[in-house]
């Protein structure tokens, strides 16, 4: 590489690394705009319908503090704000009555408000509001709650509500019954059912939480008649989990560590935050029940409160701002926010303040920074590059003089893509180390890609490894194998951009769409302008972008994990976290046998038969280059493979034994956030960047390759003769084309979620492109081997491949190999059958060719 761009490479990684500085880690609040009263209210409900934000009834005294003689008032108004920009607004419709102390929850773009009270006594109303269009929707006619019932506890799991506690009358004592209601069946089949029996005390005001699946309640008030026939009340810490069955009228209840205090009637339900935490914001704990002036009261309590339902424990979480603790208030999740409206202050005294927790870490200006350095890197080695792009051999092989070691690093950085990096150490993280077994199969692919499939694409002076096949067999067999890739990369380009998107949009706030386009656009830009020589560049920047932030992120958790490297050794062999083998011999799971078939031939068939992988054999000057190329790929899979092997089991780690730190709630996000939270400011943002660029990396792989595949092997045959720079100046409209193609596909799916449609297409001509492999061993290692008979062998081989899928529990991991073997019986089978097709150049095997 030119000494010049050596050192702006270089400078511009320098500049990335020194901004940096500690993250904030600590949960953060935000005030919302008020709702427009005076006083505000307690016992409101909250939820969300079409992304907008509904809260309404409530209960406060208006005029005068109730112990100065003021009169309870209750309410039928309902607020809506679609966004924080637009603030509140009252909608026209009311509730059927003055209502508060329901409880509520969103499900089905519906907001549903179950039971409460109003001056007259308790209800058993069950209504759902929607939100349309500027209005609100109200519709009453389900089935009612079997008595009527306030200050319960409730939330919505699975679709299903269920409801616990509560009174039946302002003087009765608290009910232990627990309902349900299923959301998910027809208005006609809803109805509530009595689900098992609840092993705790009955109580009112508990908190609920939604969180994987479970029904969780936390603490609340017993309650008991005193001697004059008043209503006394007992603080309770206790807690319990219901792990629905199969029925919603089935499931288990287990009770839970108590809680360290009381924290009843604290927001609920309480806010699911990440993958193990529930936390709660405030409540009535003891120390506040002992004041019993209202007039002095100094408000409640400010501490939060988390149960990290991983490791099982209570953690102290910090304080809230001060004043800021409601009790009596309902909470909702509402644009990356658990949102508390209003709420009581002190006894008898509500606030009209909207308080949210923001569930997410700021990605921060100098992470910003950073992506925004990175990405400038790309475009400057895409320019540095297009000096040279004057001839089609130029932009499809980068004239040949790309170091072996670079292409190498490339051939590793194509293959590990942003959704590989992200997912491995969530799969590791949720199960073990089983599949690393597969992972190093590529050592006994190398030694053969190296002895029987280089010398063909060095030797033959090819640009595709499409045209062999054309030599060995005919025309027909080069389109199908050319158009088969051409298809299965524009299957494949919208995919890898959207689904890295989500989860970086995610952590960053940055909108999904911009995401996108960011990523589309730089990639197009920069593969435009530098060719396959850029492409390959910016591959090295990543891989060691990404290799270097995994190692950061090992060295991080390691240092804040207790114990340090042997707390590591000795919890994920108490787990089975390093568990490598499984000698069983079930072909439905991931066992040793199937780990080594299965990524044998996983690995052979883009080694052997993908264009994107092949295409930088051909980039080094010479076939002893690209040997090195490829054992380059081959040794740094191992320390590849224990860094991000290790850092899943570092993360299950750290995360058990650090149970206040917060994790993502989704899986494919765990990665980023961890990133995003835990690494250093600047140094996130290049990490985050290097998923960019990994992304951009298999879109700009595709649209290279793309350009190579179709003027090569299908625009030559169409319209041949034409001059060099036609066909250069035609494959850089192409590259555009794809790059518009791909960005505008993901956009798409992002919009429509429509994405199974490409998960099957991708899927069906995965197998074909499969089967490609066993064209190229047929062609290779058969002297028989006729057209008809691979073509032939290929359909076969596909169709048999997606039979296996649809039909039988076979371990996916085993298509690659059925989809090969089946190509190569069915195909070697009819050669013999069908032997009088036209001539076939049959010198050109593997004999042959090592005699040149």
């Amino acid at each position: 590489m030119n000494s010049a761009l050596e050192k702006s490479l270089f400078v511009s990684l320098f500049l990335i690394f020194v901004v940096f500085q500690a993250v904030s880690k600590e949960v953060k609040w935000e005030e919302l705009p008020s709702i427009p009263d005076k006083e505000g209210f307690a016992g409101m409900f909250a939820g969300v319908s079409n992304g907008a934000l509904l809260v309404g009834g409530g209960a406060n005294f208006p005029d005068k503090r109730p112990w100065e003689g003021g009169e309870k008032v209750w309410y039928e108004e309902i607020f809506f704000m679609e966004s924080k920009k637009t603030g509140w607004v009252l909608s026209a419709q009311k509730l059927p009555q003055p209502l508060a102390y329901s409880v509520s929850g969103s499900y089905n773009d519906k907001v549903w408000v179950i039971g409460g009270n109003d001056a007259q006594g308790h209800t058993s109303l069950v209504i759902s509001l929607t939100y349309r269009n500027g209005e609100v929707v109200l519709e009453n006619d389900y089935p009612q709650l079997p008595v009527p019932l306030a200050s319960m506890t409730g939330t919505i799991v699975n679709g299903v509500f269920y409801v616990l506690g509560g009174q039946k009358t302002p003087t009765g004592l608290a009910e232990a019954k627990f309902y349900f209601l299923d959301l998910k069946k027809k208005r006609s089949e809803m109805k509530w059912e009595e689900g098992p029996q609840f092993p705790g005390e009955a109580r009112i005001q508990a908190v609920a939480a939604s969180h994987k699946e479970a029904f969780y309640i936390f603490s609340g008030f017993g309650l008991f008649k005193n001697a004059d026939e008043s209503l006394g009340r007992t603080l309770l810490k206790d807690a319990y989990k219901f792990t629905p069955g199969d029925l919603p009228n089935q499931g288990t209840w287990k009770k839970l560590e108590d809680l360290p205090r009381g924290v009843a009637a604290a927001p609920s339900p309480a806010f699911s935050l990440g993958g193990d935490h529930i936390l709660i914001a405030g409540g009535l704990d003891e120390k506040t029940l002992l004041h019993t002036d209202p007039a002095s009261h100094p408000g409640f309590l400010d501490k939060m409160l988390a149960y990290n339902t991983n490791a099982e424990e209570w953690v102290e979480m910090g304080d809230m701002p001060e004043g800021t603790s409601r009790v009596t208030a309902p909470s909702t999740y509402w644009e990356g926010y658990w949102v508390v409206p209003n709420g009581e202050k002190g006894p008898g005294v509500r606030s009209p303040k909207v308080m949210a927790l923001e569930t997410q870490n700021p990605f921060g200006w100098a992470n910003w920074t950073t992506l925004g350095a990175y990405l400038a890197c790309m475009l400057g080695i895409g320019f540095y590059f297009s000096k040279r792009e004057n001839t089609t051999t130029e932009y499809f092989l980068a004239g040949k003089r790309i170091p072996w070691w670079a292409a190498g690093l490339s051939i590793y950085g194509t293959q590990l893509s942003a959704i590989t990096f992200m997912a491995v150490p969530v799969i590791v993280y949720a199960t073990n180390w089983r599949l690393a077994v597969g992972s190093f199969m590529i050592l006994a692919i190398v030694p053969l890609i190296i002895k029987y499939y280089l010398p063909f694409f060095r030797r033959l002076n090819i640009t595709t490894a499409y045209q062999y096949l054309e030599l060995r067999f005919d025309i027909r067999v080069r389109l199908l194998g050319s158009l088969t890739f051409i298809l299965l990369q524009l299957a494949r380009m919208g995919v890898v951009l959207y689904l890295p998107a989500i989860a970086i949009s995610s952590v960053t706030n940055m909108d999904i769409f911009l995401c996108i386009a960011i990523m589309g656009v730089f990639s197009t830009i920069y593969t435009v302008m530098g060719g396959m020589e850029a492409v390959i560049w910016t591959d090295v920047i990543q891989v060691v972008v990404l290799l270097g932030g995994a190692l950061l992120s090992i060295f991080i958790a390691i240092a804040n994990i207790e114990g340090g490297f042997p707390t590591v050794i000795e919890v994920g062999m108490e787990f089975e976290k390093f568990k490598l083998i499984d000698w069983s011999w079930d072909y439905t799971q991931l066992v040793f046998w199937v780990a080594i078939i299965g990524f044998f031939f996983l690995n052979l068939i883009p080694y052997s038969s993908d264009q994107v992988v092949i295409q930088r054999y051909l980039t080094v000057k010479d076939e002893k280059e690209a040997e090195k190329s490829l054992w380059t790929n081959g040794l740094i899979t191992i320390p590849g493979i224990f860094l991000f092997f290790g850092l899943g089991t570092v993360l299950f780690v750290y995360y058990l034994t650090n149970p206040e730190k917060i994790g993502s709630a989704n899986p494919e996000e765990l990665l980023p956030y961890y990133i995003v939270a835990e690494l250093p400011i600047g140094i996130a943002g290049l990490v985050i960047a290097g998923i960019f660029a990994a992304s951009m990396s298999s879109l700009d792989s595709s649209m290279n390759s793309i350009a190579t595949a179709y003027i090569t092997d299908i625009h030559k045959y169409i319209k041949p003769g034409l001059k060099d720079r036609e066909y250069l100046k035609l494959a850089k409209t192409i590259t555009i084309i794809m790059g518009v193609f791909g960005t505008l596909t993901a956009v798409w799916i992002a919009a429509t979620e429509v994405g199974f449609i490409f998960d099957l297409f991708q899927k069906l001509l995965g197998m074909i492109g499969g089967c490609l492999a066993g064209v190229f061993i047929l062609a290779i290692f058969s002297q028989r081997a006729n057209s008809l008979g691979v073509i032939i062998g290929t359909l076969s081989g596909a169709g048999i491949t997606f039979l296996v899928s649809k039909f039988t529990d076979v371990n996916g991991y085993l298509y690659g190999a059925i989809g090969v073997l089946s190509c190569v019986i069915i195909g070697f089978l009819f050669s013999l059958i069908f032997p009088n097709s036209k001539s076939q150049p049959q010198g050109l095997t593997f004999k042959s060719i090592i005699k040149k």
